[in-house]
C-alpha cells in the first residue's frame, strides 16, 4: 500500500501542566528532512522525538511543532510576583501606545506570562505523557498519508489501462503498416522504371523491418508496468523505485517515436508521453 508524503496532524492533550500541542505537517520532499520547534520544557526529549517520528516517516519534509499551552488550571493565583506582574503591565501599556486601536489587556494572560507562577512541572510524568500522545498523533497522519495513498494508486492503475490500451492499438498497427510501406517501395521502384525483382523488394523490406522494429520497445514497456504494477501493492516506500522506473518508461516511449512508421504509431508515442508525465506527477507525492 504506498502512501502520500502530505498529511496534517493536530491535537491537544489536557494535563496538570497545561495543554500539551502536537502539530505535524508533512510536505513533498526528495528526502527525509525534519525541522522540530520544541517548547522549552519539551526541548530536553528532542533526540527521543527525533527518533521516533523519523521511525514513522521515511520520506518528506517534517515540520514538528510541541509545546505546553499554560491554562487556568495550571496556575497558582495565590503565588505571584507583584514586581514582575507591574513590570509586565508596563511593558504591555508601553507597546498599547504604539497601536492605534490597541484591544483591552486580560489580566490573566499577563499572569500566564509571569515566569514563576507555573506548578511545578513533573519530567517524569510530562514525558510519559509525551511519548504516549506523539505516537498516536504520528499514527493519525500516517492513516491520512495512506488514505491520499490509495487515491493516487487508483489514479496510476487507471493510466496504466491507458497505456496497455495504446500497446495493444500499437501491435495491430504494426503488420499493416509494414504491409503499407512494402507496397510504397514497390511503387517507387515500377515508378523509376526499375525492374525490381522479389528478392530485392524482400531485402528492402527487410531492412526497413529491422530499422522500424519496435517489439524490444513493447516488451520493455509491458515488462514496466507490471513491475509498476507491483510496486503499487508493496508496504514499504516505494517512492523514489518509481520515480526511476518512469524514466525508464519516458525512454521506451521517445525511442517509440523515433522508429515510428505511420502517422498512427507517432501519435501513440505522443499519448504515451502525456500519460507517463501524468503518472510521474502523482509519484512525486509518494513516499
Amino acid at each position: 500500500m504506498i502512501s502520500s508524503m502530505t498529511g496534517f496532524s493536530f491535537g491537544e492533550k489536557d494535563t496538570k501542566f497545561g495543554n500539551l500541542v502536537i502539530e505535524i505537517k508533512t510536505l513533498n520532499s526528495r528526502y527525509c528532512e525534519l525541522q522540530l520547534k520544541l517548547g522549552d520544557d519539551i526541548r530536553v526529549y528532542e533526540s527521543q522525538i527525533r527518533e521516533i517520528v523519523l521511525g514513522s516517516i521515511s520520506r518528506g519534509k517534517i515540520d514538528c511543532r510541541i509545546f505546553l499551552k499554560s491554562n487556568e488550571a495550571a496556575l497558582n493565583y495565590r503565588k505571584f510576583d507583584e514586581k514582575e506582574i507591574k513590570a509586565l503591565i508596563n511593558s504591555t501599556e508601553k507597546i498599547s501606545a504604539l497601536i492605534k486601536n490597541p484591544s483591552l489587556i486580560d489580566p490573566i494572560e499577563i499572569f500566564k506570562l509571569s515566569g514563576n507562577n507555573n506548578q511545578a512541572i513533573d519530567s517524569s510524568k510530562l514525558k510519559k505523557t509525551l511519548l504516549s500522545a506523539l505516537p498516536k498523533a504520528l499514527q493519525k497522519i500516517i492513516t491520512d498519508r495512506q488514505r491520499e495513498g490509495r487515491n493516487i494508486s487508483k489514479v496510476i492503475l487507471s493510466n496504466i489501462k491507458l497505456i496497455e490500451k495504446l500497446i495493444g492499438q500499437t501491435k495491430k498497427i504494426m503488420p499493416e503498416a509494414i504491409k503499407i510501406h512494402q507496397v510504397k517501395i514497390n511503387k517507387k521502384f515500377k515508378e523509376a522504371l526499375i525492374n525490381l525483382e522479389n528478392d530485392r523488394l524482400k531485402q528492402e523490406v527487410l531492412i526497413f523491418m529491422q530499422k522500424s522494429d519496435i517489439t524490444e520497445e513493447i516488451d520493455r514497456l509491458e515488462s514496466h508496468l507490471k513491475e509498476l504494477k507491483r510496486l503499487l501493492v508493496l508496504k514499504e516506500p516505494v517512492g523514489k523505485k518509481m520515480d526511476f522506473l518512469m524514466q525508464e518508461f519516458n525512454r521506451e516511449a521517445n525511442t517509440l517515436g523515433s522508429k515510428a512508421i505511420s502517422v498512427d504509431i507517432s501519435r501513440i508515442s505522443v499519448e504515451l508521453k502525456v500519460i507517463i508525465e501524468q503518472i510521474r506527477e502523482q509519484i512525486q507525492n509518494i513516499e
